[in-house]
Protein backbone atom coordinates (compact mmCIF):
# COMPACT_ATOMS: atom_id res chain seq x y z
CA UNK A 1 0.00 0.00 0.00
CA UNK A 2 3.03 2.07 0.26
CA UNK A 3 3.53 2.95 -3.27
CA UNK A 4 0.27 4.60 -3.46
CA UNK A 5 1.89 7.63 -1.60
CA UNK A 6 4.87 8.03 -3.63
CA UNK A 7 5.12 11.16 -5.83
CA UNK A 8 5.28 9.20 -9.32
CA UNK A 9 2.06 7.50 -8.45
CA UNK A 10 0.46 10.56 -7.10
CA UNK A 11 1.45 13.12 -9.72
CA UNK A 12 1.18 10.28 -12.85
CA UNK A 13 -2.99 10.37 -11.36
CA UNK A 14 -3.09 13.63 -10.85
CA UNK A 15 -2.30 14.86 -14.36
CA UNK A 16 -4.23 11.78 -15.63
CA UNK A 17 -7.68 13.38 -14.12
CA UNK A 18 -9.54 14.86 -17.57
CA UNK A 19 -11.80 17.80 -17.41
CA UNK A 20 -14.49 17.93 -20.05
CA UNK A 21 -16.01 21.07 -18.37
CA UNK A 22 -13.17 23.44 -19.29
CA UNK A 23 -14.84 24.23 -22.61
CA UNK A 24 -12.84 27.53 -23.32
CA UNK A 25 -9.74 27.03 -21.27
CA UNK A 26 -10.29 23.48 -23.11
CA UNK A 27 -10.45 24.66 -26.82
CA UNK A 28 -8.26 28.21 -26.37
CA UNK A 29 -5.78 27.71 -24.51
CA UNK A 30 -4.67 24.23 -23.90
CA UNK A 31 -3.05 23.60 -26.62
CA UNK A 32 -0.86 26.38 -25.58
CA UNK A 33 0.54 24.76 -22.15
CA UNK A 34 4.36 24.93 -21.61
CA UNK A 35 6.79 24.48 -18.72
CA UNK A 36 8.66 27.47 -17.99
CA UNK A 37 12.32 27.08 -16.39
CA UNK A 38 11.17 29.36 -13.27
CA UNK A 39 8.47 31.05 -11.22
CA UNK A 40 9.44 34.22 -12.54
CA UNK A 41 6.70 34.37 -16.09
CA UNK A 42 7.74 36.56 -18.65
CA UNK A 43 4.72 37.60 -21.30
CA UNK A 44 4.47 39.81 -24.28
CA UNK A 45 1.27 41.57 -25.31
CA UNK A 46 1.16 42.09 -29.33
CA UNK A 47 -0.18 44.70 -31.16
CA UNK A 48 1.87 44.20 -34.38
CA UNK A 49 2.60 46.75 -37.44
CA UNK A 50 -0.15 48.02 -39.10
CA UNK A 51 1.80 50.00 -41.59
CA UNK A 52 2.57 49.05 -45.42
CA UNK A 53 5.52 49.28 -47.37
CA UNK A 54 6.80 51.52 -50.11
CA UNK A 55 8.66 50.25 -52.98
CA UNK A 56 12.65 51.02 -53.05
CA UNK A 57 15.22 50.79 -55.65
CA UNK A 58 17.06 47.30 -55.73
CA UNK A 59 20.40 49.27 -54.96
CA UNK A 60 19.11 50.91 -51.11
CA UNK A 61 19.33 49.49 -48.25
CA UNK A 62 15.86 47.74 -47.14
CA UNK A 63 13.42 50.38 -44.99
CA UNK A 64 14.21 50.57 -41.06
CA UNK A 65 10.82 49.73 -39.36
CA UNK A 66 10.36 49.65 -35.42
CA UNK A 67 9.96 46.63 -33.88
CA UNK A 68 6.89 44.41 -33.48
CA UNK A 69 4.44 46.80 -30.91
CA UNK A 70 4.48 44.99 -27.75
CA UNK A 71 4.10 45.20 -24.05
CA UNK A 72 6.72 42.75 -22.03
CA UNK A 73 5.05 41.84 -18.94
CA UNK A 74 7.52 40.14 -16.30
CA UNK A 75 5.59 38.49 -12.83
CA UNK A 76 5.66 36.00 -10.38
CA UNK A 77 3.19 33.10 -11.14
CA UNK A 78 0.44 32.48 -9.32
CA UNK A 79 0.23 29.24 -7.48
CA UNK A 80 -2.74 27.07 -7.31
CA UNK A 81 -2.58 24.68 -4.24
CA UNK A 82 -4.95 22.35 -1.72
CA UNK A 83 -4.69 19.51 0.46
CA UNK A 84 -6.61 17.39 2.10
CA UNK A 85 -6.47 15.43 5.10
CA UNK A 86 -7.41 11.72 5.52
CA UNK A 87 -7.67 10.85 9.19
CA UNK A 88 -6.30 7.77 10.96
CA UNK A 89 -9.55 6.36 11.59
CA UNK A 90 -10.42 5.73 7.93
CA UNK A 91 -7.13 4.18 7.15
CA UNK A 92 -7.97 1.59 10.17
CA UNK A 93 -11.47 1.15 8.83
CA UNK A 94 -9.56 0.54 5.58
CA UNK A 95 -7.10 -1.59 7.31
CA UNK A 96 -9.36 -4.40 8.74
CA UNK A 97 -10.92 -4.79 5.19
CA UNK A 98 -7.21 -6.73 4.75
CA UNK A 99 -5.43 -7.37 1.99
CA UNK A 100 -6.34 -6.77 -1.83
CA UNK A 101 -9.57 -5.38 -0.45
CA UNK A 102 -8.15 -2.87 1.22
CA UNK A 103 -5.70 -1.31 -1.09
CA UNK A 104 -8.39 -1.17 -3.52
CA UNK A 105 -10.63 0.94 -0.83
CA UNK A 106 -7.13 3.62 -0.33
CA UNK A 107 -6.84 3.49 -4.53
CA UNK A 108 -10.22 4.99 -4.50
CA UNK A 109 -10.36 7.04 -1.74
CA UNK A 110 -7.02 8.90 -2.77
CA UNK A 111 -8.12 8.99 -6.43
CA UNK A 112 -11.79 10.76 -4.77
CA UNK A 113 -9.48 13.29 -3.35
CA UNK A 114 -7.45 13.81 -6.02
CA UNK A 115 -10.41 14.32 -8.47
CA UNK A 116 -11.72 17.08 -5.60
CA UNK A 117 -8.57 18.96 -5.65
CA UNK A 118 -8.33 18.91 -9.52
CA UNK A 119 -11.75 20.23 -9.78
CA UNK A 120 -11.42 22.82 -7.65
CA UNK A 121 -7.57 24.02 -9.76
CA UNK A 122 -9.43 23.34 -13.06
CA UNK A 123 -12.37 25.44 -12.01
CA UNK A 124 -10.24 28.53 -10.89
CA UNK A 125 -8.22 28.15 -14.24
CA UNK A 126 -11.41 28.00 -15.90
CA UNK A 127 -12.76 31.18 -14.39
CA UNK A 128 -8.76 32.88 -15.07
CA UNK A 129 -8.99 31.32 -18.48
CA UNK A 130 -12.69 33.69 -19.20
CA UNK A 131 -11.17 36.18 -17.19
CA UNK A 132 -8.13 36.97 -19.18
CA UNK A 133 -10.34 36.97 -22.31
CA UNK A 134 -12.19 39.50 -20.90
CA UNK A 135 -8.80 41.86 -20.03
CA UNK A 136 -8.76 41.28 -16.26
CA UNK A 137 -7.68 38.12 -14.00
CA UNK A 138 -9.33 38.47 -10.43
CA UNK A 139 -8.72 36.21 -7.95
CA UNK A 140 -11.51 34.28 -5.79
CA UNK A 141 -12.93 37.68 -4.11
CA UNK A 142 -14.09 38.75 -7.17
CA UNK A 143 -12.16 42.00 -7.02
CA UNK A 144 -8.17 41.97 -6.29
CA UNK A 145 -6.86 41.75 -10.10
CA UNK A 146 -4.11 39.61 -10.48
CA UNK A 147 -2.82 40.72 -13.84
CA UNK A 148 -4.29 43.32 -16.28
CA UNK A 149 -4.09 42.93 -19.90
CA UNK A 150 -4.85 46.82 -20.73
CA UNK A 151 -7.95 45.63 -22.96
CA UNK A 152 -9.09 49.12 -24.37
CA UNK A 153 -12.25 50.36 -22.88
CA UNK A 154 -13.70 50.47 -26.46
CA UNK A 155 -13.61 46.59 -26.63
CA UNK A 156 -15.89 46.84 -23.94
CA UNK A 157 -19.01 48.37 -25.12
CA UNK A 158 -22.15 48.41 -23.01
CA UNK A 159 -25.20 48.69 -25.21
CA UNK A 160 -28.15 50.59 -24.86
CA UNK A 161 -31.52 52.30 -25.90
CA UNK A 162 -32.70 50.91 -29.36
CA UNK A 163 -29.13 48.83 -29.82
CA UNK A 164 -30.15 46.49 -27.01
CA UNK A 165 -31.18 42.80 -28.78
CA UNK A 166 -33.97 42.77 -26.40
CA UNK A 167 -35.62 45.97 -28.56
CA UNK A 168 -37.84 45.42 -31.47
CA UNK A 169 -35.83 47.59 -33.86
CA UNK A 170 -32.31 46.39 -32.98
CA UNK A 171 -30.05 44.52 -35.02
CA UNK A 172 -27.66 42.31 -33.51
CA UNK A 173 -26.64 41.27 -36.96
CA UNK A 174 -24.97 44.93 -37.50
CA UNK A 175 -23.51 45.21 -34.48
CA UNK A 176 -21.59 41.89 -34.97
CA UNK A 177 -20.08 43.11 -37.93
CA UNK A 178 -19.08 46.32 -36.39
CA UNK A 179 -17.19 43.87 -33.55
CA UNK A 180 -15.84 42.03 -36.27
CA UNK A 181 -14.24 45.17 -37.70
CA UNK A 182 -13.10 46.79 -34.92
CA UNK A 183 -11.20 43.60 -34.02
CA UNK A 184 -9.81 43.39 -37.51
CA UNK A 185 -8.53 47.03 -37.30
CA UNK A 186 -6.89 46.54 -33.72
CA UNK A 187 -5.76 42.94 -34.04
CA UNK A 188 -3.38 43.22 -36.76
CA UNK A 189 -2.74 39.92 -37.82
CA UNK A 190 -5.30 37.58 -39.77
CA UNK A 191 -8.41 36.36 -38.30
CA UNK A 192 -8.92 32.79 -38.83
CA UNK A 193 -12.02 32.16 -36.99
CA UNK A 194 -14.44 33.61 -35.04
CA UNK A 195 -16.26 32.55 -31.69
CA UNK A 196 -18.63 34.15 -29.39
CA UNK A 197 -19.52 32.91 -25.76
CA UNK A 198 -22.54 34.68 -24.28
CA UNK A 199 -25.04 34.28 -21.88
CA UNK A 200 -28.39 32.60 -21.23
CA UNK A 201 -30.40 36.10 -21.46
CA UNK A 202 -28.23 37.22 -25.07
CA UNK A 203 -29.47 33.64 -26.62
CA UNK A 204 -33.28 34.14 -25.73
CA UNK A 205 -32.73 37.54 -27.37
CA UNK A 206 -31.12 36.32 -30.77
CA UNK A 207 -33.95 34.07 -30.86
CA UNK A 208 -36.73 36.38 -30.58
CA UNK A 209 -35.46 39.15 -32.73
CA UNK A 210 -37.32 39.80 -35.98
CA UNK A 211 -33.82 40.58 -37.75
CA UNK A 212 -32.11 37.13 -36.80
CA UNK A 213 -35.63 34.94 -37.34
CA UNK A 214 -35.97 36.23 -40.59
CA UNK A 215 -31.97 35.57 -41.54
CA UNK A 216 -32.36 31.81 -40.74
CA UNK A 217 -35.69 31.05 -42.47
CA UNK A 218 -33.77 31.34 -45.86
CA UNK A 219 -30.76 29.60 -44.09
CA UNK A 220 -30.62 27.10 -40.62
CA UNK A 221 -34.13 27.44 -39.49
CA UNK A 222 -33.62 24.48 -37.60
CA UNK A 223 -30.88 25.25 -35.42
CA UNK A 224 -33.27 26.73 -33.31
CA UNK A 225 -36.44 24.08 -33.64
CA UNK A 226 -33.88 21.12 -33.58
CA UNK A 227 -31.23 22.20 -31.09
CA UNK A 228 -33.30 25.69 -28.86
CA UNK A 229 -29.95 27.54 -30.25
CA UNK A 230 -28.43 29.77 -32.86
CA UNK A 231 -24.81 27.86 -33.64
CA UNK A 232 -23.76 30.69 -36.34
CA UNK A 233 -24.62 34.20 -37.39
CA UNK A 234 -22.75 36.61 -39.38
CA UNK A 235 -19.76 33.88 -39.42
CA UNK A 236 -19.62 33.68 -35.81
CA UNK A 237 -19.64 30.31 -33.97
CA UNK A 238 -22.13 31.66 -30.80
CA UNK A 239 -21.82 29.14 -27.98
CA UNK A 240 -24.88 29.93 -24.91
CA UNK A 241 -22.31 29.07 -21.93
CA UNK A 242 -24.02 28.74 -18.55
CA UNK A 243 -20.91 26.59 -16.56
CA UNK A 244 -21.10 28.35 -12.85
CA UNK A 245 -19.17 28.54 -9.89
CA UNK A 246 -19.78 28.91 -6.04
CA UNK A 247 -17.90 32.14 -4.51
CA UNK A 248 -16.46 32.50 -1.14
CA UNK A 249 -20.46 34.19 0.17
CA UNK A 250 -22.10 31.44 -1.21
CA UNK A 251 -23.52 32.48 -4.33
CA UNK A 252 -23.50 31.36 -7.84
CA UNK A 253 -22.21 32.90 -10.13
CA UNK A 254 -21.94 32.68 -13.76
CA UNK A 255 -18.27 32.68 -15.79
CA UNK A 256 -20.00 34.17 -18.64
CA UNK A 257 -22.82 37.38 -17.19
CA UNK A 258 -26.35 36.32 -18.47
CA UNK A 259 -26.20 39.75 -20.45
CA UNK A 260 -22.20 39.08 -22.07
CA UNK A 261 -21.46 38.75 -25.54
CA UNK A 262 -17.86 37.86 -25.48
CA UNK A 263 -16.48 37.78 -29.51
CA UNK A 264 -13.67 36.64 -29.76
CA UNK A 265 -11.26 36.40 -33.17
CA UNK A 266 -8.79 33.35 -32.97
CA UNK A 267 -5.37 34.66 -35.08
CA UNK A 268 -1.92 33.83 -34.17
CA UNK A 269 -0.52 34.22 -30.93
CA UNK A 270 -3.70 34.72 -29.13
CA UNK A 271 -3.45 33.54 -25.86
CA UNK A 272 -0.56 31.88 -23.98
CA UNK A 273 -0.33 29.46 -20.97
CA UNK A 274 2.82 29.03 -19.51
CA UNK A 275 3.56 26.73 -15.95
CA UNK A 276 6.02 27.71 -13.66
CA UNK A 277 7.32 24.62 -11.69
CA UNK A 278 5.76 23.80 -8.47
CA UNK A 279 8.02 25.16 -5.51
CA UNK A 280 9.08 21.86 -3.73
CA UNK A 281 11.62 19.80 -3.44
CA UNK A 282 9.75 16.35 -4.32
CA UNK A 283 8.02 18.15 -7.18
CA UNK A 284 9.84 16.32 -10.28
CA UNK A 285 11.55 19.53 -12.09
CA UNK A 286 10.31 21.75 -9.12
CA UNK A 287 12.03 24.49 -7.39
CA UNK A 288 13.68 23.17 -4.65
CA UNK A 289 14.56 19.25 -5.70
CA UNK A 290 18.54 19.61 -5.96
CA UNK A 291 18.50 15.47 -7.12
CA UNK A 292 17.04 16.73 -10.85
CA UNK A 293 14.05 14.71 -9.88
CA UNK A 294 12.92 14.05 -13.96
CA UNK A 295 11.06 16.60 -15.89
CA UNK A 296 8.29 19.33 -14.84
CA UNK A 297 5.13 18.91 -14.43
CA UNK A 298 1.74 20.63 -15.25
CA UNK A 299 0.24 19.18 -11.92
CA UNK A 300 2.03 17.57 -8.83
CA UNK A 301 0.63 15.95 -6.30
CA UNK A 302 2.35 14.08 -2.55
CA UNK A 303 1.10 12.49 0.57
CA UNK A 304 2.93 12.86 3.73
CA UNK A 305 1.75 11.25 7.27
CA UNK A 306 1.05 13.56 10.16
CA UNK A 307 1.81 12.17 13.73
CA UNK A 308 -0.97 14.45 15.33
CA UNK A 309 -3.45 14.38 14.72
CA UNK A 310 -2.59 10.81 13.11
CA UNK A 311 -3.59 10.56 9.44
CA UNK A 312 -2.30 11.06 5.79
CA UNK A 313 -2.29 14.92 3.92
CA UNK A 314 -2.74 14.21 0.41
CA UNK A 315 -1.78 17.47 -1.87
CA UNK A 316 -2.32 18.91 -5.45
CA UNK A 317 -0.66 22.03 -6.95
CA UNK A 318 -0.57 23.53 -10.02
CA UNK A 319 1.17 27.09 -11.33
CA UNK A 320 -0.79 28.12 -14.49
CA UNK A 321 -1.34 31.64 -16.02
CA UNK A 322 -3.35 32.06 -18.32
CA UNK A 323 -2.27 35.18 -20.61
CA UNK A 324 -4.44 37.24 -23.65
CA UNK A 325 -1.23 38.39 -25.99
CA UNK A 326 -3.45 39.74 -28.11
CA UNK A 327 -5.96 42.04 -26.26
CA UNK A 328 -7.43 43.61 -30.03
CA UNK A 329 -8.39 40.26 -30.28
CA UNK A 330 -11.27 40.18 -28.23
CA UNK A 331 -14.91 42.12 -27.46
CA UNK A 332 -16.76 42.27 -24.20
CA UNK A 333 -19.63 43.63 -24.77
CA UNK A 334 -23.29 44.07 -22.71
CA UNK A 335 -25.94 43.33 -25.02
CA UNK A 336 -29.25 43.21 -23.10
Amino acid sequence: MDELFLVRVLTTAINAIKAPSMKIYNRLFRSREHLEPSDLLEFDIMTGSQKILGNISIFAPATVRDLTGRKTVTMKAPRLAEKRFIPVAALNALRQLGGKLAVESMKERIAKEQKDIRGETDRTLEFWAVNALKGKILDNDLTTVLVDYNVNASHKPVLAGAELWTDPDSSPVTKIREFKKLIEDDTAVPIDSWIAYMGWEVMDALLVNEEVTNLLKTDKGSQMAENGRIERLAEVELIEYNASFIDDNGTRQRFIDSDEFLLIGVCEDLVDTPYAPVVDEDAPGGVGNVTGGGSGVLYFSKSWSEKDPSGRWIKGEARPLPVLQRPGAVIDATVV
